[in-house]
């Protein structure tokens, strides 16, 4: 019986370790994927959010902009949407179809 127990030690510690890396490893790597996750879906509302302020009449207009969630915690960016940030600005003027994005010559690279 000497033996059975000896062979039957070593199996319930290696048991126990890969339970132990799998409890600290699953944690990591669910939040790797949530946190990559709410990136991309930040970067995929970028633009949509940068066409709707070039419709918006006024002097300036967004050039671009970055997704901001409150501290920047995983949980924070988890629960809560992120608000649009602006960070460059143009300013509007007389020549410029916002629509095309087309300036006249020389400005334009379209001639």
């Amino acid at each position: 019986m000497t033996a059975t127990q000896n062979l039957s030690a070593p199996v319930a510690r290696t048991g126990l370790g890969r339970t132990l890396m799998l409890i600290v490893s699953l944690p990591i790597v669910l939040g790797a994927l949530l946190w990559g996750a709410s990136v991309l879906s930040d970067n995929n509302r970028i633009p949509g959010l940068l066409a709707q302020a070039a419709k918006e009449s006024g002097v300036m207009y967004c050039t671009a902009g970055t997704i901001v969630h409150g501290n920047g915690s995983l949980l924070d960016r988890a629960i809560h949407p992120g608000v649009f940030r602006c960070t460059e600005w143009k300013v509007r003027g007389e020549e410029t179809s916002t629509v095309r994005g087309a300036t006249p010559w020389p400005d334009s690279p379209r001639r």
